[in-house]
C-alpha cells in the first residue's frame, strides 16, 4: 500500500468518529436551546400571548416548547452513516416553532440563522463549536 492509499484508510477509519462527535456537539447545544435562555439561539423566544397563555397553560406564558418537552424529546441523532453524520426532528411543528408562521412566532432551537431551510447557515457559535469539537475528535483519534 503506497502513502496516499495509508492515508486515504487512515481517514476513513476517523471519519465517521469525527462526524459523531460533530453531530453530538451540535445536538448538545440544540437540547440546551430548550432551556430558559438557550445557549445558541439565533435570538430571544417570545413568550407566549397572554390570551393563548390563559386559555391553554393557566397563564403560564413560557412558551410550550420549554414547558411540555415534546419538541426536545424529537431530536434524533445519526452518527453512524459512513457519508456523514445529522440531526434531526420528525415532530411535526417543528419547522413553525423554528422559522414562525403568520401566526407563531419563531422561536428557533436549530442553532440556525436564515428565513427557512433553503437559506439557513450554523450560527457563528455553533460552527466554532462543530468544528473544535471535530478538531479535539481528530487530535484524539490520530495520537
Amino acid at each position: 500500500m503506497d502513502l496516499a492509499e495509508q492515508v486515504q484508510a487512515r481517514f476513513e477509519e476517523v471519519r465517521v468518529p469525527i462526524q459523531a462527535a460533530m453531530a453530538n456537539r451540535f445536538a448538545s447545544i440544540v437540547n440546551h436551546n430548550f432551556g430558559q435562555e438557550g445557549e445558541d439561539r439565533p435570538w430571544t423566544w417570545q413568550p407566549l400571548t397572554r390570551n393563548y397563555a390563559d386559555t391553554h397553560h393557566g397563564g403560564n406564558r413560557i412558551p410550550t416548547e420549554t414547558l411540555t418537552g415534546d419538541l426536545q424529546a424529537s431530536i434524533q441523532i445519526d452518527e453512524m452513516n459512513p457519508d456523514h453524520a445529522s440531526v434531526w426532528t420528525d415532530c411535526p411543528y417543528a419547522a413553525e416553532q423554528q422559522w414562525g408562521t403568520q401566526f407563531v412566532p419563531a422561536r428557533p432551537f436549530f442553532p440556525l440563522i436564515g428565513t427557512g431551510m433553503d437559506d439557513a447557515e450554523l450560527t457563528p457559535y455553533a460552527l466554532d463549536q462543530v468544528m473544535r469539537a471535530a478538531e479535539n475528535e481528530a487530535e484524539r483519534l490520530l495520537r
